[in-house]
């Protein structure tokens, strides 16, 4: 049986996750800032013989499932998120691997999410937090970059970095040269006082394979870390992970996305 969060079973909802979010993020992320009430935001519990099993967010076109113990009634699940149509789908492996079968025509993308353990990356110390009226060009720096930020594109960007600082959802962290041109930057892609995740870490063409991104990623955990938050990531390109590896970051698990064609 799937049912809509509402009021009365939203405690449930907190207490099935527990410490264990870091398996769920965003869809713990979203439940604490939009609540039950947002347009945008929707969340539905899947029960078996009156417990928890499953937890399906929805925001906007992106949903997000989560299975504590990976118990899922996969056929009720596959029904309910095809009705429901989404452009993407994401969560552990072991629970996107159940509903695989209803999503063959979707890309699949294997990843990895990632806790920061320990800090091992010496911080870049010309490294600090952008000015609003250096947005628009951040935003210009990551739209042009194939891996994170194209398929975005720049209006799309620009907004989502104005929008997170605006909530304090978000920050964004750069190095600059001698001439006033960005090195490398990173950001906070969501952020709660407890704990933050990382995205968008973009080093300029002319500056790659010179440990810029590893010192300015090193940078802005530092910070976090110093404000008592868990820090999290996603990364799934071999750069990528050797870059968080080596900073400090330890994998949680593989994470999947089906993407729309």
């Amino acid at each position: 049986m799937i049912i809509q969060c509402n009021k009365d079973n939203i405690s449930q909802v907190f207490e099935y996750i527990g410490d264990d979010y870091e398996k769920c993020l965003y869809l713990y992320i979203d439940l604490v800032k939009y609540g039950i009430e947002n347009e945008n935001f929707n969340i539905w519990i899947q029960y078996s013989d009156n417990e928890i099993v499953c937890l399906v967010s929805q925001y906007y076109t992106g949903m997000q499932i989560y299975s504590k113990d990976y118990d899922l009634d996969a056929l009720e699940l596959m029904d309910f998120l095809t009705e429901k149509d989404p452009d993407v789908i994401s969560g552990m492996e072991k629970s996107m691997l159940k509903i695989k079968d209803a999503f063959s025509e979707y890309h699949e993308t294997i990843g990895f999410v990632g806790r920061l353990k320990n800090l091992t990356y010496p911080p870049n110390p010309n490294a600090y937090s952008a000015e609003d009226d250096e947005i628009e060009e951040i935003a210009r720096l990551v739209s042009q970059d194939e891996n994170i930020g194209k398929h975005y594109g720049f209006e799309s960007i620009y907004k989502q970095f104005c929008d997170r600082r605006e909530d304090g959802f978000g920050r964004n962290f750069l190095d600059r040269d001698e001439n006033g041109e960005i090195i490398c930057h990173v950001a906070t892609s969501a952020e709660l006082p407890e704990l933050a995740v990382i995205g968008s870490v973009i080093t300029s063409p002319k500056y790659r394979s010179k440990g810029y991104s590893k010192k300015n990623l090193s940078a802005l955990c530092k910070q976090l870390l110093l404000e008592g938050k868990n820090v999290f990531s996603y990364f799934n390109y071999p750069p990528s992970v050797k870059m968080h590896l080596g900073v400090g970051f330890e994998k949680i698990g593989h994470w999947v996305k089906f993407k729309r064609p």
